[in-house]
Formats: structure tokens, C-alpha cells, sequence
């Protein structure tokens, strides 16, 4: 298939299909207001990393507190792997503060 087959918007690279930087940066811009899971997950594990810092606590203190293993907690932390709510709200009392500690600063949470 060539450039002159594909649709504006897209273009070929490397054998795949890519956006132009137009419909990238208007994705982009969709997903600050409809993050994906992964966003989400994402946001969340920073803002435990964040906290724990904050605290000095070790992934492993952490991790013997909320009873999972320190591995988990770094996939937590990487949003790697999604946290249950009942996790969340173990991993808040551990770290001192509120759930909602976790969302703050999300534009897609109300106040």
C-alpha cells in the first residue's frame, strides 16, 4: 500500500499504520478528558509512589502493611498491574491519608 492509498490522516511507518501529528495530538488531547485504564492505573501508582516517598516508607515496609508482596506493590506503583479498591483504601490507611488522596488533580473526578 502506498502514501497515496491510505487515508489523510494516516500515513505508513516501518509496515504499520501512524497517525498524522494532527490526530495524535487531538487523541491525546480526548484522553486528558477519557483516560484509558492504563492512564488511570498510571496516575494512581504515582501518586502511591509520591506518598511513600513522601512518608520514607520502603516498598517492603509498604508492602508488609498492606500485606502483598513488594513486588506487587512495584506494579502497583508502575501501573503495571490495576489495584482493587479494597487495596487502595488499605494502601491510604497505611500511607496516612484519604482515598481520594489518589484521585486529586483528575479532571474526569469531581470535588
Amino acid at each position: 500500500m502506498s502514501l497515496v492509498e491510505t487515508a489523510p490522516a494516516e500515513r505508513m511507518l516501518n509496515g504499520h499504520k501512524a497517525l498524522s501529528p494532527q490526530v495524535e495530538a487531538f487523541e491525546t488531547a480526548i484522553r486528558s478528558f477519557h483516560p484509558t485504564a492504563k492512564d488511570i492505573h498510571t496516575r494512581i501508582g504515582s501518586a502511591i509512589r509520591r506518598r511513600r516517598r513522601a512518608v520514607e516508607i520502603t516498598l517492603i515496609e509498604l508492602a508488609k502493611t498492606c500485606g502483598v508482596s513488594f513486588q506487587q506493590v512495584q506494579k502497583y506503583e508502575s501501573g503495571a498491574c490495576a489495584i482493587s479498591a479494597a487495596q487502595l483504601w488499605i494502601m491510604a490507611c497505611a500511607l496516612g491519608v484519604p482515598v481520594s488522596y489518589f484521585y486529586e488533580g483528575d479532571p474526569t473526578v469531581d470535588a
